[in-house]
């Protein structure tokens, strides 16, 4: 099973408990990928005693995903220079 797999697998148990991760919540869920460094690191900060922050971790760490995974800010995208499209 892929670390990704293990996530959403943790993700699913966990709502059937009727709970979610604080990145779950409508009120909060955008801060998670946010172009700002300080909402993003709110977010980190929102992270801590998640329960599925190992799955998170090692998701991230596979796929090599960007802002802020298992309560570390892993950057925003690159912005594209003036007058070019992103692809």
């Amino acid at each position: 099973m892929s670390a990704r797999d293990a996530l959403d697998r943790a993700l699913l148990d966990l709502a059937a408990d009727g709970r979610r991760p604080r990145c779950g919540e409508p009120a909060d869920h955008l801060l998670w990928t946010s172009e700002d460094t300080d909402e993003r690191a709110r977010a980190a900060a929102l992270c801590v005693g998640c329960p599925v922050l190992q799955e998170c971790a090692l998701a991230a760490e596979e796929e090599a995903e960007l802002f802020v995974w298992a309560g570390v800010d892993r950057g925003a995208r690159p912005k594209t220079p003036k007058g070019r499209k992103r692809a």
